[in-house]
């Protein structure tokens, strides 16, 4: 056991799942807001190219004040095929579940990628997913999503290095872009090149049809739409809504990388859906949290 940076007490474990070590972090049982206070624990699961460090560094600490949370670094399996599937993060989602939090049901809290992730396992495993949080999230992957897609593969595999600016350009909402300069994007623009799992990722998100599944999700829905996202265009969040029988929804003013742009306005959302998850009747359109 270790702890993780900038999260007082959060311990690090690991399970092995396909063969591969999957890393967790794990707040421990937090003390409750106010008597008779049944918050179920949270488990986060981040999106493409990301990990708990990156997507969740500052929320997991912040809803930790309040509810128990967990969140995995999803691991890079090794196919026979060599091709990665949804599968193969459901398994890794779902063992960190069993294992950290054995006989609860979860909150389960999905960002991009880990919508998808996280759609699915609430869909075929009931009994772990009490409330679920899909944040810019899709069922079928589009022309627009796809034509994005193949950009990156090219530049990729080009070395150029435009890359990081066109990942800020359409990672990042337009009334962000507007009030930032270049140098403060800096670190973004030179980050590292993709890894090997980066772009088994990117090619998974090209063929995401999770469309059987969606329908038979019956756990306690919030769908956070994020109005300037040009990765995964807020339509897809609103048919999200649309399929998901107990759902709810509601949009932050951001582009697809809401984590960093509006992260104390996610964590707030968050934090009272899983306080009261019927507070709002399904097919509501919550009124936009002001942190």
């Amino acid at each position: 056991m270790s702890t993780f940076e900038g999260v007082r007490r959060t311990a690090e474990g690991s399970v092995t799942v396909d063969g591969v070590e999957v890393r967790y972090f794990d707040s421990g049982t937090a003390r409750a807001v106010s008597a008779g206070d049944d918050r179920a624990p949270i488990v986060l699961v981040h999106g493409t190219g990301g990990s708990t460090q990156k997507h969740y560094g500052f929320l997991l600490p912040l809803l930790a004040t309040r509810q128990r949370v967990v969140s995995l670094d999803l691991a890079q399996p090794v196919p026979a095929d060599g091709i990665l599937t949804v599968e193969h993060l459901e398994r890794q989602v779902t063992a960190v579940i069993e294992a950290v939090v054995p006989g609860h049901a979860v909150t389960l809290v999905g960002y991009s990628l880990g919508s998808v992730v996280a759609a699915a396992v609430a869909a075929q495993r009931p009994d772990l997913v009490r409330n679920l949080v899909l944040v810019a999230g899709w069922i079928t992957t589009d022309t627009q999503q796809k034509l994005r897609n193949r950009v990156w593969h090219e530049l990729r595999e080009a070395g150029s290095s435009a890359l990081g600016a066109y990942t800020a350009f359409c990672a990042l909402g337009g009334p962000y872009l507007a009030h930032v300069t270049l140098e403060q994007l800096a670190p973004i623009l030179t980050a590292d090149a993709p890894g090997d799992f980066d772009v088994l990722q990117m090619a998974l998100n090209q063929r995401v049809d999770i469309s059987d599944l969606v329908p038979l999700i019956k756990a306690t829905t919030l769908i956070v739409g994020c109005t300037h996202d040009q990765m995964v265009p807020v339509r897809h969040s609103k048919a999200l809504f649309g399929a998901i029988p107990d759902a709810r929804y509601t949009e932050i003013e951001s582009g697809h990388a809401v984590v960093f742009e509006r992260p104390a306005q996610l964590v707030q959302i968050i934090d009272q859906f899983n306080e009261a998850p019927s507070r709002h009747a399904a097919g509501s359109i919550l009124p936009t949290a002001r942190p």
